[in-house]
């Protein structure tokens, strides 16, 4: 018997053995869109993921990553000299579970808010013109996890996110100054509770 089959056997085992009532974390991996505020032309596909623990008392944590390319555009100009925007974030948001869920039942209805990282990055392989621009930003929304079984499940989200601060870079062809990156994310996430 091989190292490899005994490995996947044991990993396989141990995500079919029913989690205890006190287990709470949870992680998830989500894709999505993202539409309105400066998003061009929305939606734009989104993707990324959280980890998260959520205690008997209906309170919690998680720490959300996402990940947008596309997010900019500029207009009018030449491709070689505009080829690139995203727009990344990581928030790290307290959890409320609401009434009607609880931790050890199947649907978990929550809502979440709080602060984080944003970058926002517009570039060409011409290297005059760049803009990085990494500032506090927030988000809040609310969502829901509906376990299928003790270990897994399926979610969820809709959300808010804008930067605290105004953008900032410029070339001949662009200004992003006087404002902020603000936009909506719906994400329909995997689910893995332990």
């Amino acid at each position: 018997m091989s190292r490899r089959f005994v490995l996947w056997t044991c990993l396989l085992g141990g995500a079919l053995v029913p989690a205890p009532a006190s287990a709470d974390w949870f992680a998830s991996g989500f894709a999505g869109a993202v539409f309105g505020g400066q998003v061009s032309d929305p939606p734009r596909y989104d993707f990324g993921g959280s980890f998260g623990w959520l205690s008997a008392s209906r309170f919690g944590f998680e720490v959300d990553a996402s990940h947008t390319p596309d997010f900019f555009e500029i207009e009018d100009v030449p491709e070689v000299l505009f080829s690139e925007s995203s727009v990344t974030t990581v928030m790290f948001n307290g959890i409320f579970q609401l009434p009607g869920g609880s931790p050890d039942s199947r649907l978990r209805p929550h809502v979440s808010g709080g602060a984080g990282w944003m970058r926002a990055r517009i570039g060409a392989d011409a290297d005059f013109i760049r803009a990085r621009n990494s500032h506090v930003g927030i988000n809040a929304g609310g969502g829901a996890h509906f376990l299928l079984s003790d270990r897994w499940g399926a979610g969820g989200d809709v959300r808010y996110f804008r930067d605290l601060q105004d953008l900032e870079g410029e070339s001949e062809f662009f200004s992003l100054g006087d404002q902020k990156v603000d936009f909506w994310r719906a994400t329909a996430s995997f689910v893995v509770r332990f």
